[in-house]
């Protein structure tokens, strides 16, 4: 049977035992006179809990008219007849003819099995009964109960306690009272403590106050003699369970030392290395990140570097496109003059046509003479401005001049162009050595996210750099394709200058000869109708320059479009390369974290390292703990063996003192009354009351039962 089972049956057993036994029965069935006898002991205690007076009340059924006790008493007296008490030598005489006789005896002795002791608070403060009465506040109450050692016989261990006090609760409010039985008792609040034989009480009340007032504490005490029958199969099993479990945690302790020593043998071995391999690489670690902070630093110069030299760009660039703004203006004015040109040629040439059909009939005068002249060199003159302009526009327009433009303006663009080559091959091994400490910190069980986003950003700045290049080789491409093509317009232009310059000359002869033998007038209608049929070619030669002209403006819009393109890709390299300065600082920053992190890196492991000293030193101290363990559990197996006979032994002994099947009943007064039935204790206290009452004011007397009459005769009647 579970254990807290059996208790809470003892007690309620217990407790209606008590509560069957309070009331003495003042009468008893009649039965054979004998010599036995049963006390009743009444003790008077004062509100601090030490007894004043014991008196007894002895019972007997007189059989041969005779009754014989003994016990030292102050005094005697016969509550049943008027029979004399004879009381000599510590022996009561009595001769009687009544078959029931009660006489009470008032004991010489205030020693009782039990020491009781009493304590009052008010407000944390101590106060004895007398003072305590009618104050109000906090009232704290502590009733002890322990054993009289000075008391004889085994009543303390063999009898139980019945305490019960009633509390006003119109005066006592907040009553706090640990395991008691609590009852309502009209308006009184009735709590009653049950004290198991052996056991003691340590009592302690609480309540809010007024006007504080408290009736007499009464315990009874009577032999726990309950004759149950206790089934013990099921406590038994359970402690069959105990052992068993014992034994396993005896076996599991073994496992747990074995255990431990393997702990021990690996953290020596694999462990240590482990953690020194560690730290080593965390040192490699941090030299090799300390080499890519280093070539960090030098990328974020050369970024900055480059973004100067980029930003030099943008401004050549558009200082280009303004140039071919103005090459562009000039070959519109160009292109404009060829009309005139033209005009010109067919204003000539119809003038010669003039001349021929003249020179047929008429004779050539001075002025059409002067007016050829100045026609053939206003000619030769356009012809001659047209090839210093294109030559002129082929020395400005050419790769060489644009990096001599670029140079005047601070950016050498073959310095540039071999910065970024330099700068390309710079990245690539430092994504070489990122890759190397990538790859280290995987192996260390770290997160390299961060890293490989720092290395996809490094390879977008070498196709940016790479970008930046190709660039600059298209604008030489662009530039040399714009110079060709210039080229061949000035090789036309020239053999042009050169055909005119011949046929200028021979107009000059032609109006000589004409001026000085303007007699020969056949003679100059031949030349004449000489100079018309070459004149055509001339003419043809002129329309052909000048649909050249208009070729080379209707194409030079492309090298305008190209030019515009030139400076938005200029803009986007400008972009660039500020993105380009602002990311390798940001590289650079994150490079300096992971250094940062490799520093204390390399301090945890270090840490680490003496951590797993202090492992190493706390398992040995498991492995002795658990040997420590090991032999606990061996030995509380060897200490539990048999364990489970001791326990039936206990329970039998255990039922003994509340059964009352071994009791011996012995008297309270003397050793000498061998023949007792029973013995019974009725404790009570005195109350704590405000005031006396005046005997003017005394309550009007009423009719009392006889178990108040009964009590009545030993001053034990408490009215109220």
């Amino acid at each position: 049977m579970n254990c807290s089972k059996l208790k809470k049956i003892l007690a309620a057993l217990l407790a209606a035992a008590i509560a069957a036994t309070a009331v003495l029965p003042v009468f008893a069935s009649a039965s054979e006179a004998n010599s036995q006898k049963e006390e009743v002991v009444y003790v008077n205690l004062d509100n601090g809990g030490s007894a004043k007076e014991i008196n007894v009340v002895n019972i007997f059924n007189v059989e041969s008219g005779k009754v014989v006790d003994y016990g030292k008493y102050q005094n005697i007296r016969n509550m049943t007849t008027t029979d004399e008490a004879d009381y000599s030598g510590n022996t009561v005489t009595i001769h009687t003819s009544a078959e029931k006789l009660y006489y009470e005896g008032k004991l010489d002795s205030v020693v009782m099995p039990w020491d009781i002791k009493i304590q009052y608070y008010m407000d944390g403060k101590p106060y004895s009964g007398e003072e305590i009465a009618g104050m109000s506040g906090a009232m704290k109450m502590k009733l002890q109960i322990e054993k009289n050692e000075k008391c004889r016989g085994n009543f303390y261990e063999s009898y139980a306690l019945q305490a019960s006090l009633s509390l006003d609760t119109d005066k006592c409010k907040n009553i706090v009272a640990g395991d008691a039985t609590i009852a309502n008792v009209g308006s009184d609040k009735q709590l009653t403590y049950t004290i198991l034989p052996g056991k003691g009480a340590d009592i302690e009340i609480t309540a809010d106050v007024t006007d504080f007032e408290l009736g007499g504490i009464s315990i009874n005490g009577i032999p726990l003699n309950l004759n149950i029958e206790v089934d013990d199969d099921e406590l038994m099993d359970q402690v069959t369970e105990l052992l068993d479990a014992i034994g396993k945690l005896d076996d599991g302790a073994g496992e747990l030392q074995d255990g431990v020593s393997k702990l021990q043998d690996g953290a020596e071995t694999e462990l240590k290395d482990g953690v020194h391999d560690l730290t080593d690489g965390a040192a490699k670690l941090q030299d090799g990140t300390s080499a890519l902070k280093d070539g960090g630093n030098s990328l974020q110069s050369g970024a900055a570097e480059l973004q100067n030299g980029v930003n030099e760009l943008d401004e050549g660039i558009h200082s280009l496109n303004s140039g071919i703004g103005q090459m562009q203006e000039a070959l519109n004015a160009l292109n404009g003059q060829s009309p005139e040109l033209v005009n010109g040629s067919s204003s000539f040439r119809s003038a010669l046509g003039k001349l021929q059909e003249a020179l047929s009939g008429i004779s050539v005068t001075n002025e059409d003479l002067t007016a050829l002249t100045d026609a053939s060199s206003a000619i030769k003159s356009g012809i001659d401005d047209l090839v210093s302009g294109i030559s002129s526009l082929q020395e400005n327009i050419s790769f060489s001049a644009y990096k001599a433009a670029m140079l005047q303006n601070g950016l050498d663009i073959d310095g540039l162009r071999q910065k970024n080559e330099s700068a390309i091959g710079n990245l690539q091994g430092l994504i070489s050595s990122l890759s190397s400490q990538i790859e280290t910190l995987k192996n260390a069980g770290m997160d390299t996210g961060d890293l490989e986003a720092q290395l996809g950003s490094l390879s977008d700045i070498i196709a940016l750099l790479g970008a930046n290049n190709a660039s600059i080789g298209g604008t030489e491409s662009y530039l040399s394709a714009i110079n060709s093509n210039l080229s061949a317009l000035l090789q036309g232009a020239t053999a042009l200058q050169a055909n005119y310059g011949a046929f200028d000359s021979k107009i000059g002869e032609l109006v000589n000869k004409i001026g000085g033998l303007a007699y020969q007038m056949s003679e100059l209608s031949t030349a004449v109708n000489t100079l018309v049929t070459e004149y055509e070619k001339l003419d043809s030669g002129i329309k052909g320059y000048t649909d050249a002209v208009a070729k080379i403006v209707a194409s030079y819009s492309q090298i305008t479009d190209g030019a515009s393109k030139l400076v938005s890709g200029s803009s986007a390299l400008k972009t660039g390369s500020d993105s380009l300065y602002s990311g390798t600082g940001e590289l650079l920053s994150g490079i300096v974290e992971i250094y940062n992190g490799t520093g204390t890196l390399k301090d945890g492991t270090g840490t680490l390292d003496e951590g797993v000293a202090e492992l190493i030193s706390g398992i040995a101290q498991l492995y002795d703990g658990a040997g420590d363990l090991k032999d606990g559990t061996s030995e509380m197996r060897e200490e539990t063996d048999g364990m489970d006979s001791e326990i039936t032994d206990k329970i039998d002994e255990l039922l003994e003192t509340v059964t009352g099947d071994d009791l011996e009943v012995v008297s309270f007064v003397s050793d000498k009354n061998t023949n007792i039935d029973k013995v019974q204790f009725v404790i009570k206290t005195d109350g704590i009351q405000t005031e006396e009452i005046e005997e003017g004011d005394a309550k009007e007397a009423k009719t009392l039962n006889m178990w108040q009459k009964f009590l009545n005769l030993f001053g034990l009647y408490d009215e109220d």
